[in-house]
């Protein structure tokens, strides 16, 4: 028995506890009532799927549909403004009295609501929904500049309350309606086709990316396609001015031309008809248009007829070739008559392939080569079928150039081996323009001459750039001869220090240790290819040869200028010409042997007055080529 009324006691105290818990659930806190003091009504604007407003002029009916968005139903079926609808539902939410005029059941006299325009009120707003409607009766202004008379339906207390809520709703149906054409947004539209006089096109998105496929199939600029679409979408309403049943008046019967989007998934379009041109002169820099959507014939900005005079090549890709980076680990040069060079991937640098062996480059170039060509644009259209290839020098291109990715295993996706993901042909230069064509496209461009040159087609000319890698004290022995001056040898003393190998005379140190340094580390700015005459190693400025250890050295011969100014150089044991910077030049032809001070010596007879006589035999530097310091490729 103890235990039984042990379980009803606590039974008691759970339905009292759940009771308790109910009650102040249902109490308004004390903010709560501070908050809805001096409120007409309380409105859940997320419970509100139809507003109904009457007014003086029509009725106006707005509901919401199954995705959040509002329509009118009445005048008109159309797609209503949602910052208006929001505006309104905010001035309701938020109505505050400044004075209530009869409280309780019975509320205000008769004739005091007849007074205030509150008994045959004109103007109504009703908002429904899941819970009981509100409604609100507007009547006269009152006394007070900008106030006005309004009552609940509900009820026979008046309020007198800001004019704001019944500025809204006396509002044309016209400024209910959505002014933003057409409620699509870009990323819906995949597939567009633009109907004028001068024909027909049409593009279709394919893997994010937009293709041209009529009047001739070719990659689309995407970000030029997208703006037509949004030109077509986001554009504003001017006015409202007939509905479908009157299109003939407007030219729109038969429009001078139409833009039909289509949405993945749907077989019918969304048709953006362009009509006739106004005849009053306030609306000249308008046109009439009609959305398939929409039951209106409407006034736009004249710009949307830009887009009827669309060209397919206002709209193709200028890029010369979409290249996605990251996936190129293989790029395969081949120059008319030479080499195949082949560029592979290896870590974050690049190599050389030949046979089985991994040559070292200059990395720089080939990431700069990837890097130009993914971002290079065409000058021109050439032509859009290449069916004579041979008067652009196409039919044997001077260089072709393949990017690929490489697999190095086999898989169940694909086999080891090269899987090319783009092709370039390149054939004549003319007038500082080279042609060009894609091997999976048709068509024939013009590219800049300067992006040809990135393909270098010489093997020499993707050398790695360090010439020399010795430590500055591995260097025992120098000889430098200077153009025009003797030959001038030194050698490492015990002290680390240097001194004639011939001769004396004081040698400056910080001098020779400055071209020791430099000779070292040397670096190329970059390689032109093999030597030829022109580049000046007949009559060398600066031959340099020097020792390391007992049986290593080498020896850099410096000739004349680049057109770029830089000065061309050899390495012996190296193939080729490369280039080096001013700096590095300078560094060549300091003075190595310091001049005496000198002393005016007694003139001898038949000597003229004043002169002197030479101080040193150290060699006269040659100057050095004026020469920019470019970043080395």
């Amino acid at each position: 028995m103890k235990l039984k009324n042990t379980l009803i006691l606590l039974a008691l105290a759970g339905a009292l506890v759940a009771f308790i818990m109910f009650y102040e659930q249902k109490q308004l806190s004390t903010q709560e009532e501070e908050e809805r003091a001096g409120q007409v009504v309380q409105l859940d604007r997320d419970k509100v799927d139809t507003i109904t407003i009457k007014n003086t002029e029509t009725k106006i009916e707005l509901r919401k549909d199954a995705k959040g968005g509002w329509r009118l139903e009445e005048p008109v079926k159309d797609r209503a403004d949602t910052t208006a609808v929001a505006q309104l539902l905010t001035a309701a939410e938020s109505l505050r009295y400044d004075a209530m005029i009869g409280e309780g059941s019975k509320g205000a006299e008769k004739d005091q609501l007849k007074e205030f325009g509150l008994t045959n009120s004109e103007i109504k707003v009703r908002f429904a929904g899941t819970e009981k409607p509100v409604e609100l009766l507007f009547g006269k202004d009152a006394a007070v500049e900008g106030k006005v008379y309004v009552k609940r339906a509900d009820s026979n207390s008046a309020y007198v309350i800001k004019k704001e809520l019944k500025d809204q709703i006396s509002k044309k149906t016209d400024e209910f309606r959505d002014r933003k054409l057409s409620d699509l947004s870009t990323t819906q539209v995949k597939r567009v086709i633009i109907k004028a006089a001068a024909g027909e096109m049409e593009f279709e998105k394919k893997d994010q990316h937009w293709l041209i496929t009529k009047p001739l199939k070719a990659r689309g600029d995407d970000a030029k396609i997208g703006d037509l679409i949004s030109q077509a979408t986001t554009a504003r309403i001017e006015s409202f001015v007939a509905d479908s049943s009157q299109l003939a008046a407007y030219g729109l019967q038969d429009p001078r031309g139409s833009v039909s989007m289509f949405v993945e998934g749907s077989e019918q379009p969304t048709v953006l008809q362009i009509g006739g041109k106004p005849t009053d002169e306030k609306d000249k820099e308008k046109t009439y248009a009609k959305l398939s959507t929409r039951d209106a014939v409407v006034l736009v900005p004249k710009s949307v007829e830009t887009l009827l005079e669309t060209k397919p090549n206002d709209v193709r890709d200028k890029n010369l070739l979409r290249l996605e980076k990251d996936i190129v680990d293989r790029i395969t040069i081949e120059g008319a008559g030479k080499e195949k060079i082949v560029l592979a991937r290896s870590g974050e640098s690049w190599v050389r392939k030949v046979g089985d062996k991994d040559e070292p480059i200059n990395t720089s170039a080939a990431t700069r080569l990837l890097d130009e060509m993914s971002n290079q644009q065409v000058t021109a259209f050439v032509a859009d079928v290449g069916t004579d290839l041979a008067t652009y020098g196409l039919d044997q291109p001077s260089v072709k150039v393949t990017f690929s990715s490489y697999a190095s295993e086999n898989t169940a996706e694909t086999k080891a081996g090269e899987k090319p993901i783009a092709a370039l042909h390149f054939g004549k230069t003319e007038n500082g323009t080279t042609y060009a064509k894609l091997e999976e496209e048709p068509f024939i461009v013009s590219v800049p001459e300067s992006a040809v040159a990135l393909a270098m087609s010489d093997p020499l000319q993707w050398q790695a750039l360090d010439i020399y890698k010795h430590k500055p004290e591995e260097i025992t022995a120098l000889e430098i001869i200077r153009e025009g001056a003797p030959a001038v040898a030194l050698e490492r003393a015990p002290d680390q220090t240097w001194k004639l190998a011939k001769g004396d005379g004081a040698v400056n140190q910080i001098n020779v240790q400055s071209l020791v340094n430099t000779l070292s580390t040397l670096h190329a700015v970059r390689w032109f290819g093999a030597a030829v005459p022109d580049h000046g190693f007949e009559k060398p400025a600066v031959v340099v040869s020097f020792k390391t250890g007992a049986s290593g050295g080498g020896k850099l011969t410096i000739g004349g200028t680049s057109p770029e100014e830089l000065a061309f150089a050899l390495a012996e044991g190296r193939n080729g010409t490369f280039g080096i910077s001013r700096p590095d030049v300078t560094a060549f032809q300091l003075p190595i042997i310091d001049k005496p001070a000198v002393t005016t010596p007694a003139a001898a007879p038949g000597t003229p007055a004043g002169s002197v006589p030479p101080a040193s035999t150290d060699p006269v530097p040659v100057p050095a080529p004026a020469v920019p310091s470019p970043s080395a490729q």
